[in-house]
């Protein structure tokens, strides 16, 4: 039951009204994965809801995406409910024959993914006092990941993760060999100001929950992302686009176990500590 309770206070939190809304937006469809029911589109600004962004929306039926491809300039419906959005009522308007290859950064041999079992390197960042904290810090420690930003207005990503680490900080409340920390990729805008504004008052009844930001830690918060094996692009250019990463590392910095996008489940992912927490000492 409180839980029950504490994830209706987060949903409340991110969202004041249980209508569904509907946008209409336009962008250029970057893939397709159909065995993942998604679609990534590179869409200009969506007025009174998001900034441009490169972003993967759900579609609900295969039968939705049918006939369209990458590189197609689409006009499209972004449906959002308070846990939700998914897009559909695609319109091909033309096709683009430039399309921005923004992996390019992430193959560079200086930021290379770890492998699990593999030691992180130490990086340091500002926690929500503007603060500097290094990775290190914590050591003897496990560290539960996630990379987050403010500006993400979809429920069903960062939202969703904030969601998950509160569920989780519920969980592990009482422990003090676990830290949660969501580090925050927008290092143009989310100030520990900003974070402290938004994030605050929803962290501050535990003592094990935190958020970092990256403003003036650019090269260390590409290092940890990219060993975790998130990737985010467009900070500078307003356009925004990410992958979604979260990780739990281990007492001497070593990867344990990385969790891709935002199917994971908190129960799960407890379940998972709990287990490393016996087996590594």
């Amino acid at each position: 039951m409180k839980i029950k309770k504490y994830i209706l206070a987060f949903c409340l939190y991110i969202s004041c009204s249980n209508t569904d809304k509907e946008y209409a937006a336009i962008g250029v469809i970057q893939d397709i994965k159909e065995d993942q029911n998604t679609i990534i589109i590179d869409h200009d600004s969506i007025p009174g809801f998001m900034m441009p962004m490169v972003m993967p929306f759900n579609f609900e039926h295969k039968k939705d995406v049918l006939g369209l491809s990458i590189r197609d300039s689409v006009k499209f419906k972004l449906v959002v409910t308070t846990d939700n959005s998914y897009a559909c009522d695609f319109t091909i308007l033309g096709r683009s024959e430039i399309i921005d290859d923004y992996d390019e950064f992430w193959d560079e041999d200086e930021y290379r993914n770890k492998e699990i079992g593999e030691r992180l390197s130490d990086v340091s960042l500002l926690d929500i006092n503007g603060d500097s904290i290094s990775l290190s810090s914590l050591n003897e420690q496990f560290r539960f990941i996630s990379f987050i930003f403010t500006r993400c207005p979809i429920p069903n990503m960062c939202p969703a993760v904030v969601i998950k680490n509160g569920v989780l900080a519920n969980n592990f409340r009482d422990y003090n060999n676990l830290e949660l920390i969501m580090v925050s990729f927008d290092y143009a805008y989310d100030s520990p100001t900003v974070l402290k504004d938004y994030y605050g008052s929803l962290i501050s009844s535990y003592q094990n929950w935190n958020v970092w930001s990256s403003v003036g830690g650019i090269s260390d918060l590409y290092m940890l992302s990219s060993e975790i094996g998130c990737e985010f692009w467009g900070i500078e250019e307003n356009n925004i686009g990410h992958n979604l990463r979260s990780a739990l590392i281990g007492p001497n910095m070593e990867l344990l176990k990385v969790w891709e996008g935002d199917e994971w489940l908190a129960k799960d992912v407890r379940k998972d500590i709990e287990n490393y927490m016996e087996i590594v000492k």
